[in-house]
């Protein structure tokens, strides 16, 4: 009879409840019809990675994963800008704007301790399930 501890009560969590939990704190910006959206100046500031590190892993991401199709990198990692700057010298910057399938493969990419956690709390979800 083989008896294991189930880590959750009826479900396991949402990716988004995960990713909340091991980055302290809200880090998606709006839900879609696709599912909750952030951008990578957030997950710079919640990995406390510079941007321009988020921005190279998610092009490392890209030019990996792009060739298989059921990834649809172009619904889930979506180019975006913002406005930077002093007021009247605005000028615009890259961003990524991420979803939450997109942020568990990006998790791979991103060289932080907190991605590993999150990365090591998604595997021993699947794997208890």
């Amino acid at each position: 009879k083989f008896n294991l501890e189930v880590p959750f009560e009826t479900k396991p969590p949402r990716l988004k409840d995960l990713v909340n939990r091991h980055m302290m704190g809200q880090v998606w910006v709006r839900d879609t019809p696709f599912g909750p959206v952030t951008d990578s100046l957030i997950l710079s500031e919640k990995f406390n990675v510079r941007h321009d590190n988020i921005l190279r892993a998610i092009k490392k991401c890209q030019n990996e994963l792009s060739h298989n199709t059921s990834y649809r990198l172009d619904k889930n990692i979506i180019e975006s800008f913002y406005f930077a700057g002093a007021k009247g010298k605005e000028r615009k910057e890259r961003k990524v704007d991420v979803t939450e399938f997109g942020l568990a493969l990006l998790l791979l990419y991103i060289n932080s301790p907190k991605a590993r956690q999150i990365s090591a709390e998604i595997l021993y979800r699947f794997l208890v399930l």
